[in-house]
């Protein structure tokens, strides 16, 4: 995460491994696909029962300001986060999260919101449009 950084360039640092953590190479969407000011984010796998992979992500989506909690969703390891497959959970707060999958159709967040210490919401797939 760059504090000082908010042009195009700002967001969250991406990298892979493929020898459990031994050596690492940027991914594409190293700081260019995740806007977000410097805030923990949550990032998880799943496999569709079609078995599509899916990579869901969560964080404040904003460059300077913990507000506007975002879950994404995509289709391509991560390499892309299409607009029509965001969710915005809270217009002015939204700060530490944790993301879950509860069953097949639906997702779980547990995150920092503008109205409570703590809210913990269900999040159906579909609403993905997946």
């Amino acid at each position: 995460r760059n504090r000082k950084d908010k042009s195009d360039t700002n967001g969250r640092a991406v990298s892979v491994t493929h020898d459990l953590g031994k050596t690492w190479t940027k991914h594409v969407s190293d700081h260019g696909a995740l806007p977000e000011p410097v805030c923990m984010a949550s990032l998880i796998s799943h496999v569709l029962s079609d078995g599509r992979r899916v990579l869901f992500f969560s964080n404040p989506n904003s460059k300077t300001k913990r507000e506007r909690m975002t879950v994404r969703c995509s289709m391509d390891d991560g390499k892309t986060w299409p607009q029509e497959k965001q969710i915005l959970l809270d217009e002015k707060g939204g700060a530490y999260s944790s993301l879950v999958i509860i069953d097949e159709e639906t997702l779980g967040i547990l995150y920092e919101s503008s109205i409570a210490d703590l809210v913990f919401q269900r999040i159906p797939l579909s609403e993905f449009g997946i």
